[in-house]
């Protein structure tokens, strides 16, 4: 692993929960389930911008990250980027549900159960390592791996941003939030303190 590839990150992974119950039998329930899928995917990533960037799509989820820079400034900029872009994910997946329900006028499986669908964001900060496999950019490390254990964690809720203390220093909210302190427990990670906004539409 060189020195060079190995970069400072914020890192966040946009999921799509209730995806599983929602993709049913039928063909065109099956077809009309990955639609719906595909254009709330679409929704957020349509709101991505440097710094933050999609490292890759995951069936029902967008894994992001941001590159962090030591320049004070730039930082400060970043924070409030990355903080503005994580509430707007919310709205703008909402809104583009809503959009669906209404002009899609369908009674199968997969129209009928379209508030089943929930979005959930989980974040943390750490070091990635970046390396290149043919066109694709990829990234590894216990931190990667961190984040995507999150996606498995003890919040009751169906919408949140769950945060490492790392990712809540690295994320300047443009409002003021209320979070709630956690724990989660890993096998070969550990315990990793939470602290996890609950969104209310």
């Amino acid at each position: 692993m060189s020195e060079e590839a190995v970069k400072k990150v914020f890192l966040a992974i946009a999921d799509i929960s209730g995806y599983t119950q929602f993709m049913v039998s039928k063909e065109i329930e099956i077809e009309h389930s990955q639609y719906i899928i595909s254009q709330l995917i679409k929704s957020i990533i349509q709101q991505i911008k440097i710094p933050l960037q999609v490292s890759k799509l995951e069936g029902d989820a967008v894994f992001l990250f941001a590159k962090k820079n030591d320049s004070p400034s730039t930082c400060e900029e970043t924070r409030k980027e990355v903080g503005e872009k994580l509430l707007l994910f919310f709205s703008v997946f909402h809104d583009r549900l809503l959009e669906i329900k209404e002009t899609h006028q369908c009674a199968c499986g997969a129209c009928s159960n379209i508030d089943a669908l929930k979005l959930k964001i989980v974040a943390h900060s750490g070091e990635a390592f970046f390396y290149q496999i043919n066109e694709f950019n990829e990234l590894s490390g216990k931190d990667v791996i961190l984040i995507h254990r999150l996606l498995k964690n003890s919040v009751p809720e169906k919408e949140y941003i769950l945060m490492t203390d790392a990712a809540y220093s690295d994320i300047k909210f443009p409002v003021h939030i209320k979070v709630r302190e956690g724990m989660e427990n890993y096998e070969h990670l550990g315990t990793v303190k939470t602290l996890t906004y609950c969104y209310q539409p």
